[in-house]
């Protein structure tokens, strides 16, 4: 069935909406739950630095929306179904699969350290920095306390660029890709 383009239109504008009404529940799901969770995060936590990703869910919603919607209803659900089993496999992390099968240890542990630093930067803004504005200290002393949260995110920020940079520069395994040569059978 054709959807109405111009009802696609007016989806797009809310993340994950777009893709429910083309019939990608699984995925309009994922990415509702997803924008409005980084909401509730970013207000439970009071974290409005988390806000930053806002945006981006917002525009990957929009334009995948009219992407989608070139595709028949059939290809749509196959596309949902295999969004949603790598979804559940863990397929929306970057893996470095082995002769195992297993996800590369590197992934949880990036993903723990961030929680980590999330919650120290939570506790900091919530209860720590709160208590020392109860105390009559120095003036240079308050400037450093109200800087530290823009500190830590700074680093954060600088230790994920390296990685990335440092990650290009990692050999590739020898035995990701073999060329087919006619002839040559192993």
């Amino acid at each position: 069935m054709e959807r109405n383009k111009f009802l696609v239109f007016c989806c797009a504008f809310v993340p994950g909406a777009g893709q429910m009404y083309l019939g990608m529940m699984k995925k309009g799901m994922a990415i509702t739950t997803l924008f409005w969770g980084i909401v509730g995060a970013a207000i439970l936590l009071e974290l409005g630095v988390l806000c930053v990703f806002l945006p981006v869910v917002w525009f990957y919603s929009f334009f995948d929306t009219f992407n989608s919607a070139r595709y028949n209803a059939d290809q749509r659900l196959q596309m949902d179904y295999r969004f949603w089993e790598g979804l559940k496999n863990g397929g929306w992390v970057p893996k470095k699969v082995g002769m195992s099968g297993q996800i590369s240890g590197k992934v949880p542990k990036f993903l723990g350290l961030g929680c980590i630093v999330l919650g120290i930067y939570s506790l900091y803004g919530s209860i720590i920095r709160p208590l020392f504005w109860r105390f009559d200290l120095p003036d240079w002393l308050y400037f450093i306390l109200n800087r530290i949260p823009s500190f830590i995110v700074a680093v954060a920020i600088i230790g994920l660029g390296i990685y990335l940079l440092n990650r290009e520069r990692m050999p590739k395994e020898a035995g990701d890709f073999i060329e087919y040569q006619e002839g040559h059978h192993e």
